[in-house]
C-alpha cells in the first residue's frame, strides 16, 4: 500500500461524502501491487454509471472506474 495515494484517495472520498454523493465508504488494497478497491453508498439518486464516473473523476490518478464499487441500495449503511 502507498501511503501517499492512500491519503489521496480518502481525502478525495471524504470531499465527495462532504458534497453529498455518497454516505460511506469502504478502501482496502489487494493484489501483489497493493491495487485499491473502493466500495461506495451512494446518497444520491445518481444512476450507477454517472456516479462512478464522477468518482473516478475525482480520483483521477489514484482509482480507476474498474477498481470501484457501487454497492445497490438494498445495501446502505444505516
Amino acid at each position: 500500500m502507498d501511503r501517499t495515494r492512500h491519503s489521496g484517495i480518502v481525502d478525495g472520498l471524504e470531499a465527495m461524502k462532504a458534497a453529498g454523493l455518497i454516505i460511506r465508504y469502504n478502501l482496502t488494497w489487494e493484489g501483489p501491487g497493493g491495487e485499491p478497491k473502493v466500495a461506495v453508498w451512494r446518497a444520491c439518486d445518481t444512476p450507477d454509471d454517472h456516479l462512478r464516473k464522477s468518482i473516478a473523476g475525482g480520483l483521477a490518478g489514484l482509482v480507476t472506474e474498474a477498481q470501484l464499487i457501487i454497492v445497490p441500495s438494498a445495501e446502505r449503511a444505516p
